[in-house]
């Protein structure tokens, strides 16, 4: 392939969003390894390509607060990079990605699923504590009200 050959896309119908973090890291999924896969761009058509690897984006450091969209949950999104059939590579978001794997993939339909928009914590309830020792195995006490 030679880059001259393949048609010249805009890169923001390539990648929707800029980066959401300096720490991005950087996963391949094994499910997802060479698989087809297609995005719904900007121009309300399908692309086509395969799976190459995906690129997550969050702050290392938990006590740093400006993270900006990376761990908002309804915010956070993660890149999703193909090849595209044309030539071309594309970054893209979970939300505009059907991936296409046979054995899996039984419907060619689009998910009607909901953007995760809780923010979980189980140490925000006062109806127990530990004890007060310093045993490595300590017991859990239930509050007496």
């Amino acid at each position: 392939f030679r880059p001259e050959d393949g048609p010249k896309r805009r890169l923001d119908g390539l990648q929707l969003w800029n980066c959401f973090s300096y720490y991005p890291a950087v996963t391949s999924w094994d499910i997802l390894e060479a698989q087809s896969g297609k995005y719904i761009g900007k121009d309300k058509k399908w692309h086509h390509g395969k799976y190459l690897f995906t690129v997550d984006f969050a702050h290392p450091e938990p006590n740093i607060l400006d993270t900006d969209h990376s761990e908002i949950p309804h915010e956070h999104k993660c890149a999703h990079v193909l090849s595209l059939d044309d030539g071309n590579y594309a970054a893209q978001p979970n939300n505009r990605l059907i991936w296409d794997i046979p054995s899996f993939t039984v419907k060619d339909n689009i998910p009607d699923w909901k953007v995760q928009t809780s923010e979980w914590n189980v140490e925000d309830t006062s109806k127990w504590r530990t004890e007060d020792t310093d045993k490595f195995f300590y017991e859990i006490e239930e509050k007496k009200k």
